[in-house]
């Protein structure tokens, strides 16, 4: 089975089963852009990430994204476990299977283990099953709680503060290297079951992320926004660290995983992610275009309950003050994490208002017992790049705004915060439309 740490798996079959979960990713894009009427770019990153191509299509369905994802990590951990299995039989160390979920690393690794010949298998390895789990060692799961929650503050604290990395290294690899480390330790005296490996690798996760609240590298609520994906990966990493240590491989052995953590982060560092992603929102105004013109660029103060994204402290509108008029006056957009600096580049009155950013304002504001942390990710990595109504006056007397907005998203995997992003636009953008819609009704408190 291609999802199996277990047992030994020759060049052959290995070569077979990597190319078809390597290149399902592919396949996949390429039928839903045919699909979608979509044409394909055969680019770089769609040979090296295929999957990252879906982020493109503004109209993808709510689950077509997370579901690409799952079918993304599900090809990963097929590589992973392949050339955990190919690397016993090549005599090398397995620990290289961590290697096989980078990206551009995963490929001249494949060439290597396809003709790498096999060696003589060393003493025969101790069951890997559950019926010959042992009792946990409480020294061993304290050494593999330890290991895997210090390698989290350190990798969070190198890929932070050094590369400003926050991709596909931090949410997906380290995820799966913290849950190794974690399963290898844990086991390395004695076999656990696989059950008790996991629950080991989920309390090393979470104390991993309270000691990233408390070292403040990190804020609670982004801690959770991650653990669905951070979780899932480790648990994955904690079957191979099991396996690792069913093969007695010495702790040194870790090195070229540690060593692993850097590499992927300079490589991201000089090829960022870049999502981009457009949205449209309207709303019907029971008042005529002059005073839904007049709500927009003379934007009151926003009085209204608070959604679910913003009470966790993602920054949310609180009006707008335009300095002059026509193209080139400037508007200050005032948000609960500062004020947003903004240029009118369209001005057609009682038509059309666009403008664009500035100077942008921190995305959110962290959950931290401490003023400050030290997160490069609330600033530049998500910014919103353009903005602009356009009204439409109708023939009973109302008016149609139009609003559309332009972003850029510099996380990855993208497939998995492009989902979040947008519905936290819609929030946004939402706010701001019923505002204006009471406003220029008159239905606004104060108003």
């Amino acid at each position: 089975m291609p999802f199996s740490f277990a047992g030994r798996i020759g060049r052959l079959p290995y070569a077979l089963w990597s190319l078809a979960a390597f290149f399902s990713q592919h396949l996949v894009v390429v039928g839903l852009m045919r699909a979608m009427g979509r044409p394909l770019s055969l680019d770089a990153t769609f040979l090296i990430m295929p999957l990252r191509s879906m982020t493109v299509f503004d109209k993808t369905s709510v689950l077509t994204l997370p579901l690409a994802l799952a079918f993304a990590l599900s090809a990963e951990w097929a590589l992973a476990a392949l050339a955990f299995r190919r690397a016993a039989d090549a005599g090398f160390t397995e620990w290289v299977a961590a290697y096989a979920i980078v990206p551009v690393i995963q490929i001249p690794l494949f060439a290597v283990l396809c003709v790498a010949p096999p060696r003589v298998a060393r003493d025969p390895r101790p069951p890997v099953g559950d019926d010959a789990a042992e009792p946990m060692s409480w020294i061993a799961v304290t050494q593999g709680v330890l290991a895997g929650a210090g390698l989290t503050v350190f990798a969070v604290a190198v890929g932070a503060l050094v590369f400003g990395a926050y991709g596909y290294g931090m949410f997906v690899v380290l995820p799966f290297l913290i849950g190794a480390m974690t399963g290898y330790f844990a086991n390395q005296s004695v076999q656990i079951s696989a059950g008790d490996t996991a629950r080991v690798v989920a309390l090393a996760t979470l104390l991993g992320g309270l000691a990233l609240v408390a070292a403040a590298l990190e804020g609670a609520v982004c801690i959770v926004l991650a653990a669905p994906l951070g979780i899932g990966m480790a648990l994955v990493g904690g079957a191979l660290g099991r396996a690792i240590a069913s093969n007695n491989r010495p702790p040194q052995a870790t090195i070229p995983v540690v060593a692993l953590l850097p590499l992927i982060f300079a490589l991201e560092s000089v090829l960022p992610p870049l999502a981009t992603f457009d949205t449209v929102e309207t709303i019907t105004v029971d008042a005529p275009a002059e005073r839904a013109w007049d709500a927009i660029v003379h934007m009151s103060r926003i009085e209204a309950p608070l959604a679910l994204p913003f009470r966790l402290g993602v920054a949310y509108p609180l009006g707008g003050e335009i300095v002059g008029d026509g193209i080139g006056a400037v508007r200050r957009g005032e948000f609960s994490t500062g004020t947003a600096i903004e240029q009118v580049t369209e001005w057609i009155a009682q038509r059309k208002l666009a403008f664009i950013v500035l100077s942008d304002v921190p995305a959110m504001q962290e959950f931290s017992p401490y003023p400050h942390v030290h997160a490069p990710h609330v600033s530049g990595y998500f910014r919103t790049t353009l903005t602009s109504f356009e009204l439409v006056p109708l023939a009973d007397g109302r008016t149609r705004i139009i609003e559309h907005t332009a972003h850029q998203l510099r996380l990855d995997p993208a497939l998995y915060w492009l989902p979040l992003a947008r519905w936290i636009v819609h929030e946004n953008n939402t706010r701001v439309l019923r505002h204006i819609k009471r406003q220029a009704e008159g239905t606004e408190p104060g108003g």
